[in-house]
């Protein structure tokens, strides 16, 4: 039996904090001790989806609760209807492709100066001219911009933004050749075949229908967590420009964010975070998560508005001060 035990263990690699879970398992299939209890498994799990009405009423009170009275950690599955109204981001969406930071593609493309000699096409001349040496052929490397996640949180903190923010999120789809999407809540839903219609009520119904977990509770870090581990998705945010739309109000021990930021700004060119919170004079980081994260946040930024967040989106290739140095200033 210990022989199978190593085995299961190199075969399925369990993660040290989840050893204790790991063992219950192993003792309830291969010894009969009964079906394990571990705490906490059911709130750890996060599932995630994959994207292969009436007009919203909100009520005067719903208009008046602020963002950290809403906070919960708890899941409410609902759906949501946006309201239709004229496109505002237009001169956001034109301006897009060529404001993002760009990179060095390892593809190359034909040049007639300040590149490298293209040796193949070079030699193939030579031999067409019949042993003329002809002008040297070159080729450079192609310059191309990178690429756009955006992590927008649906939890009921968050609730009197989303509607601006899934708007900001189509208008960066259809905008930008490579964006990508998401929305986490208490789930973790990918919309950016649904917002790829070019139609954005249409786009945005569709986005209503997929997602489940609008106006719920918030699970920031586990559903992170659950993006990078995912091969596909982490792949997404590896060099691209990351912005998290959320006001990072993290209910309970904050380790699974701190570890989710970590891990995102390791594989990201720049990580954001856009908190509407901010948009009021008096913000500071002051709570525990805010404080934890923001030494691997390259920006902490006013998310209040769409105007704040469109010109800071198309300033993404422009360098600034990290984030934990802008507000050690600012404290």
């Amino acid at each position: 039996m210990s022989d199978i035990r190593e085995a299961a263990l190199a075969t399925l690699a369990p993660s040290p904090d989840r050893r204790n879970e790991f063992e219950a398992h192993f003792r309830a299939h291969f010894y009969g001790d009964g079906q394990p209890s571990v705490e906490g498994e059911e709130d750890e799990e996060t599932h995630i989806k994959d994207d292969g009405g009436t007009r919203e009423k909100e009520s005067e009170t719903t208009r008046q609760e602020k963002g950290g009275e809403l906070s919960s950690a708890l899941e409410q599955l609902s759906t949501r209807d946006f309201q239709r109204d004229d496109d505002s981001l237009t001169a956001f969406r034109r301006k897009l492709s060529s404001a993002l930071p760009a990179r060095r593609s390892f593809r190359t493309v034909r040049t007639h100066s300040r590149g490298k000699l293209d040796l193949r096409r070079s030699l193939r001349e030579i031999v067409s001219a019949d042993g003329d040496i002809p002008s040297p052929q070159l080729r450079r490397r192609q310059t191309v911009p990178r690429k756009l996640l955006l992590l927008i949180d649906v939890s009921g903190s968050m609730k009197l933004h989303t509607a601006d923010y899934l708007k900001l999120a189509h208008a960066a789809v259809q905008g930008a050749d490579r964006a990508e999407i998401f929305t986490f809540g208490t789930r973790l839903t990918r919309i950016t075949t649904a917002l790829r219609i070019r139609d954005r009520d249409q786009a945005l119904a569709r986005v209503a229908a997929q997602v489940d977990d609008w106006d719920g509770g918030t699970r920031m870090g586990p559903t992170l967590l659950a993006f990078l581990a995912v091969p596909r998705f982490s792949a997404f945010a590896r060099g691209a420009a990351v912005v998290i739309l959320s006001d990072a109000l993290e209910r309970g021990d904050h380790g699974a964010l701190e570890t989710a930021i970590r891990r995102l700004s390791a594989r990201a060119f720049r990580l954001s975070l856009a908190t509407p919170l901010a948009g009021d004079p008096r913000f500071q980081p002051a709570t525990a998560a805010l404080r934890a994260v923001l030494p691997d946040l390259d920006d902490l930024i006013d998310g209040s508005s769409l105007k704040s967040l469109t010109d800071f989106i198309l300033s993404l290739a422009r360098p600034a001060p990290a984030a934990s140095t802008l507000w050690k200033r600012v404290s």
